[in-house]
């Protein structure tokens, strides 16, 4: 009974002793959260850190669905993971979010950062991606206007084509438009560009124009682009379009904004009257017999074989020089010059096609005729059949031809004269008998064939003359004793007639060997009046030599300098 007794007491105090331990020394801690923070990662940076202290042991975890995974992780060292755990701690912790090194131009992913101590769980931050911002520019090639082709190796401007801002297709092109060229290498209408931008592009642009890519080495993000115009009939009479380059991860029909498009505006010129030749402003030369003379090889071929850009409608004709910078086209004096041209009916709208040069064989004197080719429009208003001087020459007796032809002149043909060739060395000079005037300063006489239009205006004013085989001299009188009669020249080359300019003029007088006043291969060219000693310095003229087709082989230039 003691013993029971004993053990009731013992037992009592053991209960006692225990409950009396456990609410003194092992008291409930709660968690501690610290405020719920709001972080970004900007553009161009990976990782950002979440800072707290956990009075308890604690565990951080993301979520791990498929969009948060896609974007988010934690980082444990170098490992990616989705949650880190760790002891309670007296000094602040640090757990670092890292998202992918993707580009994201549209979308701002958010991703909440949770904190679980003592059993309990709260978001202590939402952390947002930020969004990068689309760089697109786009530079224009230098074009070198003198050669009429891009500087090579490609030159770009250092500053950015202005972007089209407008929805629709203007119908006038803005002044920020860039125009195609047409560089004498290639085939037809195209610019090059360089484009430099931080994500993926394609370009859109209308059927009339098409659109490459060529990556630039050693520039990441760098493209050359080469924007061609095509030849249709909705861009005949000149076409003005917006290339769009746009993200190539969106249907180009959405705009998400932030320069998912980048529009400019890009125009080409008309083609309805374009005529481009291979070989412009040609000289196409045949012998007595009719052959052709290659340039390459000087060998000889049936006829001269080039060819011609254009639309259908073109229209070949041949005018003769007239020996005075204008031109006549008397069809019955050109017509030893024969031109075929043939158009593909099958073919494109505007095409590349050869023609032929074909002359007959030369009986006379050395000639050469001028070629026009006119296109569509300007040709559809020439009635060969009809009189074509009226229709193709001003109505000012210039015989010179209108402006609006000018363009459209193209090539020379020239044919040896019968048994020989060129000009007939045709050559003006001072004879023997005159020497002592020149020495003594009362003349000079200068060939001018060869000298630059731009440096002397006599030559400027007699440069087609030259261009057409003539020889250009000028005779300048400093004394009054080079009059009628006392300057004989030594003459010598193949010419017809000859006349004096200004017309009607009473200074100026010329003879020949056909005059009897002196005699073959001699000619005066003098001055006459009745008061020479007092007339006007500074007067000019000019002796024009005529072949037989009336070209101008040669010309001197008389000017009174006393």
């Amino acid at each position: 009974m003691k013993v029971l007794q004993w053990t009731s007491i013992l037992l009592g105090s053991a209960v006692m002793l225990f409950t009396s331990c456990k609410s003194d020394d092992d008291p409930v801690i709660q968690p501690e959260f610290p405020e719920k923070v709001a972080v970004s990662i900007p553009a161009g940076e990976t990782t950002c850190n979440i800072t707290f202290t956990p009075n308890l042991d604690w565990t951080v975890s993301i979520p791990t669905d498929g969009e948060t995974a896609k974007w988010f992780d934690l980082l444990d060292g170098e490992m990616a993971v989705s949650s880190i755990s760790g002891k309670a701690s007296t000094t602040p912790v640090t757990v670092t979010v890292a998202t992918s090194e993707q580009e994201l131009f549209d979308e701002a992913p958010v991703c909440e950062v949770s904190l679980t101590m003592g059993g309990e769980t709260k978001v202590i931050a939402t952390v947002t991606r930020g969004t990068t911002a689309r760089t697109f520019d786009l530079y224009a090639s230098v074009y070198d206007e003198t050669e009429d082709d891009f500087v090579m190796p490609f030159e770009y401007s250092e500053t950015a084509l202005e972007k089209y801002s407008g929805e629709d297709v203007p119908e006038t092109a803005p002044e920020s438009a860039m125009a195609l060229r047409w560089p004498i290498r290639v085939g037809g209408y195209m610019y090059v560009f360089k484009t430099t931008s931080n994500f993926e592009w394609l370009a859109s642009a209308p059927a009339w124009l098409e659109v490459t890519q060529t990556p630039i080495e050693g520039e990441d993000g760098a493209y050359q682009v080469m924007v061609s115009g095509l030849f249709t009939e909705e861009n005949i009479d000149g076409g003005v379009g917006i290339v769009d380059f746009y993200d190539a991860n969106i249907d180009k029909a959405e705009d998400p904004g932030n320069n998912a498009h980048n529009k400019y505006c890009v125009t080409m010129p008309a083609f309805r009257d374009l005529v481009r030749h291979k070989q412009a402003n040609a000289v196409f030369s045949f012998n007595a017999d009719g052959q052709y003379i290659s340039g390459l090889d000087g060998g000889t071929a049936e006829n001269a074989v080039s060819s011609v850009s254009s639309t259908a409608g073109l229209k070949f004709l041949v005018l003769l020089p007239d020996g005075y910078g204008g031109y006549y086209t008397a069809k019955e004096m050109t017509d030893w010059v024969t031109i075929a041209d043939t158009w593909d009916e099958e073919g494109g709208i505007f095409q590349s096609h050869n023609y032929t040069v074909s002359v007959t064989p030369n009986i006379g004197e050395a000639r050469s005729a001028v070629l026009v080719a006119l296109p569509q429009t300007l040709a559809a208003e020439i009635d060969e059949n009809g009189d074509l001087d009226g229709q193709l020459l001003k109505d000012d007796y210039s015989f010179d031809l209108k402006e609006e032809y000018k363009p459209y002149i193209f090539a020379t043909v020239e044919q040896e004269k019968a048994g020989g060739s060129g000009d007939g060395g045709f050559e003006i000079s001072y004879s023997a008998e005159a020497e002592w005037y020149l020495n003594n300063g009362f003349f000079s006489l200068e060939d001018l064939t060869g000298v630059d239009p731009e440096s002397d205006p006599d030559v400027a004013e007699y440069a087609g003359e030259i261009e057409m085989g003539g020889k250009l001299y000028r005779l300048t009188y400093n004394n009054q004793s080079m009059s009628e009669g006392s300057l004989q020249l030594q003459i010598s080359g193949d010419y017809k007639t000859t006349m004096i300019y200004p017309y009607g003029n009473e200074w100026l007088v010329f003879y020949d060997a056909a005059s009897e006043m002196v005699g073959p291969g001699y000619c005066i060219i003098g001055m006459s009046g009745e008061d020479l000693s007092s007339g006007e310095k500074g007067s000019k003229g000019s002796v024009a030599f005529y072949d037989s087709n009336y070209q101008v082989v040669a010309r001197v230039i008389c000017v009174r300098n006393y």
